[in-house]
């Protein structure tokens, strides 16, 4: 909101405030002590606001107290908090890659400045004590003291400073009743209340005073409430605000300005756009003006608006003065036209930003401006170009380490999507996961670095031995060649001559004879220390990394190698999932003679047959990583079909071919399925292998009917009903990689693919919900997952001919509260407004034998059965998703849709607390018809909701009074005491 500055007035001014009478505030009354004494030194000496009663408030000193109260002490304490506010945005770092922060300051920056803050109290509380209550800045200083709370984040402090503000500036005529209730009708003919002031100024009061505060200070109280979370509250007050025809126009923008951040807290981003839209006059500065543009533009596409998401984004460029925003404004302009299909466009934005590199003015942002070039060559798509690009970034980032960061992260995604596991595996291995940059990631990208870690020693293994024997196959002469061809490179990285080596240069030896080190520190002859012998130097060195490897120069460097090794080789077994499978390599002592490489490669047949049996299970080995912690069915595929052809007769008990018969179900290729399938029943009848392929719930795991491991996947479960989602995904791939994949029930695979299509990820959601087809024939979640997939193939169709309509909100009703227990009902279509008055609720007298008895069986708590009344039925939700309530809401309307297709039911949603929802199928003309209903709906639930567990809902029949009461006091058990007591042991 905007703080107003004001310059001193012109002395020719002055002679016009002499000419006539000036109105002074209403009347304030104030005990700075309270039940407290002054000081003894100071206990006759009467403060300004104390003479408030005694002295005549005449012109001229009305024009003392104002002009002392606004030059001594507003003008000093509005400056100060000022100056709070912009040290906040000063030191406020916005990431343009997310959703911006609705304000360009947190209130946690100005909450740390509190002696600042503690001054201006203490200024406003002076300037109000020192001074005559009936001058025009005591309630501007009020506001001041207020609004110093609400930085402070003192959010109870700041309500009660504006409510005391709204009650003591209320207007009241002459002589009326202090208890005058505020938000009483605009007039006696209107039926539109309000509760803000007229500001019918003169020039005078324009000229030597801001307006009454208390306007403002309704506004500033509405955000207050947002802040408290008290969302109806700060509701109510703008929609009252909204409709006052009292409100001046100066404030109207400012009242969108909080509309807008209600709806942004509450994450409704269409409708705060909408405000925000009408609010941007309000903004302070031109930059701010700038940000909340490109707030509107992150907003608009966010919400599908993508040709008014594009057009902010041009009007914050154009306006902004960072440099970052302008390359972020572009790089998400130029995604708009992506997503219009203007890939021209696109171009044209791309050779904006490589101009904008060149350009000294950008110089410090070129690794920005070429990863953002990175990013959209992407969505060209450009894969080629996008890589070049982001290398580029990296190359010219000096010390940004978020970009650089999030550079290699690109790099590492590209080259793991090409399947250059090697390359991702050392660009995984670059990023630094306690940046914030990727922070929101390394959950993500750490299991993919131990995945690959794991990938990449098995494929070391495999080429090392590949080679080996192809060296091995050669002929005589050329493998000599090779081989000193290698040794020659080895004495050149390592600083060798020629005839160090020829005369044989190993490693440190023992001698036989006596079990004594050959010492290198004593000289044959020469007399010369060994650091003066540069032979021995290069020795020692090639000894030394032989046996210890490349070492940094770090203390310790020996024993933290130890505890290293020892770490990666103690594994966890109390807890499989945390056991990451590392392989522990320990390097080789290398004989770099030309006999000690020799001895390495396999020239015998037995040696030829330890290569093989190495190779082989490194290919098992692989081709399960694949499968089973990368889920990349189609390289498992490869590696399988590799291993078979190189060892054909080495099938493991069937276990190839039933792992390739899983790997191309998972791609949809039934007919190799069934082609590897009939292979293993026919040549492994009988095997464990042959009965998993056969029946997919058979398990000779002792894990299955382990009641931990049930527990586990319950939890799972859990998570995902609960809407853990990301945590759930990594507890069931962990799970899967202990015991299997076939450890799986529909149900989770079901509520897993509506986690995909949420995100929409469809093709994995299609590969899931497949899973439960080929899986679970005879599960009733079949025709589910059938219906879904039939769906999701026509799901960009379908969102289309959505997205075309034109569809008319219908204005809704607006309702107003007026004391007495009156509501005003304002029709949207209708005048006058409806007045209707709510009966207050009182318990049945059961004194009176004149008044109607209820039995004690028909009360429980504050709950009443009358059977005769409309019922509903509700079904609560314990625990479970917005998305699982929706997809129960979706089942149970096609379940009325086919099975009461002759009468109308609806189904709403509704919260009970944070942890429990409703789901209201109303409404039943009496409890008889609805517990009709609730018998059915109870029975079908079984097979229309079959993914969620019994113990996550329950059903219930009610009143709609009941309802309410329920909401209000959550006593489930006391209502169902009531349904009991009328139906026995039914609920």
């Amino acid at each position: 909101m905007p703080y107003r500055k004001h310059s001193y007035i012109p002395l020719f001014i002055i002679i016009i405030f002499f000419s006539g009478k000036l109105f002074a505030q209403p009347t304030w009354t104030f005990d700075p002590f309270g039940k407290e004494k002054k000081p003894e030194k100071y206990e006759e000496k009467k403060l300004g606001s104390e003479k408030t009663a005694d002295k005549k408030f005449t012109t001229f000193r009305q024009f003392v107290q104002n002009s002392v109260t606004h030059y001594n002490y507003y003008f000093n304490a509005n400056n100060r908090i000022n100056a709070v506010i912009e040290k906040a945005k000063i030191s406020n770092q916005d990431d343009y890659a997310k959703l911006l922060p609705f304000y360009s300051y947190s209130l946690d920056n100005t909450a740390s400045q509190q002696v600042e803050l503690d001054s201006v109290i203490y200024k406003a509380t002076a300037g109000i004590l020192l001074h005559d209550l009936r001058s025009d800045w005591v309630d501007n200083m009020y506001l001041l003291i207020g609004k110093s709370y609400y930085l402070r984040k003192e959010f109870d402090s700041a309500s009660l400073t504006f409510q005391f503000i709204n009650y003591n500036l209320f207007p009241r005529k002459r002589k009326e009743d202090d208890n005058r209730i505020v938000g009483a009708n605009a007039s006696a003919q209107s039926n539109v209340l309000s509760i803000a002031n007229k500001e019918n100024r003169n020039i005078i009061k324009k000229t030597f005073s801001l307006p009454p505060s208390r306007n403002d200070a309704l506004i500033w109280l509405a955000r207050t409430q947002i802040e408290k979370a008290e969302f109806a509250d700060a509701a109510g007050l703008i929609n009252i605000l909204v409709n006052d025809p009292n409100l001046p126009k100066r404030l109207k923008d400012e009242l969108e300005e909080v509309n807008a951040y209600w709806f942004y807290s509450q994450e409704i981003y269409d409708s705060a756009a909408i405000h925000l839209e009408k609010a941007l006059t309000s903004a302070t500065t031109k930059q701010d003006k700038a940000r909340w543009e490109y707030l509107l533009g992150q907003m608009f596409e966010m919400t599908g608006y993508y040709d008014k998401a594009s057009a902010y984004y041009a009007k914050s460029s154009k306006h902004t003065v960072d440099p970052v925003m302008d390359i972020y404004a572009r790089l998400n302009d130029a995604k708009m036209f992506r997503d219009n299909g203007n890939v021209r466009e696109l171009e044209k934005s791309i050779s904006t930003l490589i101009k904008m590199a060149r350009k000294d003015r950008y110089e410090s942002y070129r690794d920005i401006i070429y990863y953002s070039v990175g990013k959209m060559s992407i969505q060209k798509p450009d894969t080629a170009g996008s890589k070049v690009y982001f290398n580029k970034s990296i190359r010219y980032n000096t010390n940004n380490l978020g970009f650089k960061n999030k550079a290699f992260l690109q790099l590492a995604d590209i080259a793991y999507s090409e399947r250059e596991y090697k390359k991702a595996s050392a660009l995984y291995d670059s990023l630094q996961l306690d940046d914030p940059s990727v922070i929101d990631q390394a959950t993500r990208i750490e299991e993919r670095r131990n995945s690959l870690t794991n990938i990449v020693a098995q494929v070391d293994i495999i080429e090392r031995e590949d080679s080996l024997q192809k060296v091995a196959s050669m002929l005589p002469a050329e493998r000599d060649a090779i081989i000193k061809k290698i040794l020659k490179k080895y004495r050149k990285e390592n600083g060798l001559k020629e005839e160090e080596i020829a005369a044989g240069n190993g490693l440190i030896t023992f001698d036989n004879n006596n079990n004594e080190q050959t010492d290198l520190f004593v000289s044959s002859g020469k007399g010369e220390w060994y650091f003066y012998n540069p032979t021995k130097k290069s020795r020692g060195y090639t000894d030394f990394k032989a046996k210890w490897g490349k070492r940094e120069n770090v203390d310790n460097w020996r024993r933290k190698s130890g505890s290293a090794i020892k770490q990666n080789l103690n594994n966890n077994v109390d807890d499989p999932l945390d056991n990451k499978n590392v392989p522990v390599t320990v390097a080789k002592t290398i004989d770099s003679s030309y006999n000690g490489l020799m001895s390495n490669l396999p020239l015998t047949p037995e040696q030829m047959d330890s290569s093989n049996i190495i190779i082989a299970e490194s290919l098992i080995k692989l081709a399960r990583l694949f499968q089973n912690n990368l889920e990349d069915y189609s390289e498992a595929i490869n590696t399988y079909e590799n291993y078979l052809q190189r060892f054909p007769d080495k099938l493991l008990d069937g276990e190839v071919y039933l792992s390739l018969y899983f790997c191309y179900t998972k791609l949809g290729n039934t007919a190799k399925a069934e082609y590897y399938k009939n292979l293993l029943t026919s040549k492994f009848s009988g095997s464990t292998s042959a009965k998993k392929a056969t029946n997919p719930s058979f398990t000779e795991d002792p894990n299955v009917k382990n009641p931990l491991v049930t527990k586990r996947y319950e939890a799972i479960y859990n998570l995902f009903i609960e809407g853990e989602f990301s945590q759930a995904l990594e507890a069931k791939k962990k799970a899967d990689s202990v015991y299997g994949n076939n450890y799986w029930s529909p149900q989770l695979l079901y509520i897993e693919a509506i986690n995909y299509i949420k995100e929409k990820n469809d093709s994995i959601a299609i590969s899931v919900l497949n899973n439960i087809i080929s899986l679970y024939p005879t599960s009733a979640l079949k025709g589910k997952a059938e219906t879904m997939i039939d769906v999701l193939k026509r799901r960009e169709a379908i969102e289309t001919y959505l997205t075309s309509l034109q569809v008319t909100r219908v204005e809704e009703d607006k309702i107003f509260i007026s004391e007495n227990n009156t509501i005003v009902v304002q029709k949207a279509t209708e005048k006058p407004a409806v007045v209707k008055t709510i009966a207050p609720v009182t318990k049945p007298d059961i004194q009176n034998t004149g008044a109607v008895i209820t039995p004690p069986s028909m009360i429980s708590g504050g709950f009443i059965w009358k059977p005769d009344t409309a019922q509903f039925v509700i079904m609560i939700l314990d625990k479970v998703d917005g998305i699982y309530v929706n997809e129960a809401k979706n089942a149970f309307t096609r379940y009325n849709r086919e099975k009461y297709y002759n009468k109308t039911i609806a189904i709403n949603k509704d919260i009970l607390d944070v942890q429990r929802s409703l789901l209201i199928f109303e409404s039943f003309t009496d409890a008889n018809e609805a517990v009709l209903y609730y018998d059915k709906i109870k029975k079908a639930a079984a097979v229309e909701v079959s993914w969620l567990q019994p113990n996550k809902y329950f059903f219930l029949v009610i009143s709609a009074t009941n309802l309410q009461v329920l909401k209000t006091g959550k006593d489930i058990n006391a209502y169902k005491v009531l349904l009991n007591n009328q139906y026995p042991g039914k609920f």
